[in-house]
């Protein structure tokens, strides 16, 4: 693959899982100058940001080895509309046990993912060891040169709001945009999601072990421990847990600590909020400012296409009783609280500065 002149710049979409954000995924997917990233940091799951230092031949692997827990969570049958690999006639993988990278990202991008994933099979193992930004980095080069030139790369995971930190951290290139949707109907589209139902099961367990999903130094992908948590999945299965539905409280109280946590490590920085009520209810005034602040460039041909995209949608919140309602109203008060002050708090800055 050739080189282009010209560098890629970055974009990351933070946000809870079930906030929307495979909306804009595919809104940004439609740009013509937007190398959309879907799902990437997520389907390499416990190894997307360790070590710091990596060969090549080991970034690869990340990539492209199957893990049986992940697939347990990720298949055409439990995430039909999600798991994009499940869609490709003629599959050269078994969409149930595929290669991380194929499972979302490829299809995403590509008409045909399993040619992309031959011709990355042939190059990404023979780099040499360098930083796992800088693997990410010419990783996003050699897609963005493969859909004939793009002029920046956006990554969108769903939750990736509690890896905020590191993510800024390894590529603060990158133009962060915060997607936030209303808590309780977020919480709502969690307890019914199976990667959530896992992530919460994972929270509320594992704490009084010392393991924080939401650390910021130790999260979901940075920590040492989750390889060897993920290969107890594996061999033990997570049928029982994917199956049943985490409790209403449980949901709406792991979304508030995630809130609450992940807000924290943004306080300072320059980015765009997003809100998804807001691009569901007027997209041709959202979508603009998101091109313009992601690359300055918001065509009206793009404009047009994408705002064909995002839908109004009941909410699920009027098939609770008032006890369901009220218990869900009160977990979620901790995080809608967090988003106030956050938002508040950058009122205030602009006003000072």
């Amino acid at each position: 693959m050739h080189n282009p002149a010209h560098k890629l710049t970055g974009g990351l979409i933070l946000g809870s899982a079930r906030c929307g954000s495979t909306l804009v995924s595919d809104i940004l997917r439609l740009h013509p100058a937007i190398l959309s990233l879907s799902e990437l940091f997520s389907t390499v799951g416990p190894n997307a940001f360790r070590p710091d230092q990596l060969s090549g031949e080991t970034f690869w692997r990340n990539l492209s080895k199957p893990s049986r827990a992940l697939s347990q969570i990720g298949n055409p049958d439990s995430a039909p509309n999600e798991f994009l690999y499940g869609r490709v006639e003629t599959p050269a993988h078994d969409p149930w046990f595929c290669p991380p990278i194929l499972a979302i990202t490829l299809p995403h991008l590509s008409q045909s993912p399993d040619a992309l994933f031959a011709q990355l099979a042939s190059e990404v193992p023979q780099w040499n060891r360098r930083d796992m930004g800088d693997q990410y980095r010419a990783l996003f080069q050699s897609l963005a040169n493969s859909q004939g030139g793009k002029q920046i790369w956006v990554e969108r995971s769903g939750g990736s709001l509690v890896a905020a930190k590191t993510l800024l951290e390894m590529f603060p290139e990158a133009r962060p945009v915060l997607l936030l949707r209303n808590g309780p109907d977020t919480v709502l589209s969690m307890r019914d999601y199976p990667a959530t139902r896992v992530a919460i099961w994972m929270w509320r367990h594992l704490r009084p072990f010392g393991i924080d999903l939401f650390d910021p130094q130790t999260h979901y992908g940075r920590g040492a421990l989750w390889p060897v948590i993920e290969r107890f999945g594996g061999v033990f299965g997570l049928r029982s847990i994917l199956a049943k539905r985490p409790s209403l409280t449980d949901s709406a109280a792991f979304w508030s600590a995630m809130m609450e946590t992940s807000l924290q490590t943004l306080m300072g920085r320059d980015l765009m909020v997003l809100s998804y009520e807001e691009l569901c209810a007027a997209p041709r005034q959202e979508i603009p400012h998101l091109g313009q602040y992601l690359l300055g460039d918001a065509p009206e041909a793009w404009v047009e296409a994408a705002s064909q995209l995002p839908e109004q949608r009941p909410s699920k919140i009027a098939t609770l009783t008032t006890k369901e309602r009220d218990a869900l109203y009160a977990e979620c008060a901790r995080g809608e609280l967090a988003i106030r002050e956050f938002q508040s708090y950058r009122t205030s800055s602009r006003t000072d500065g």
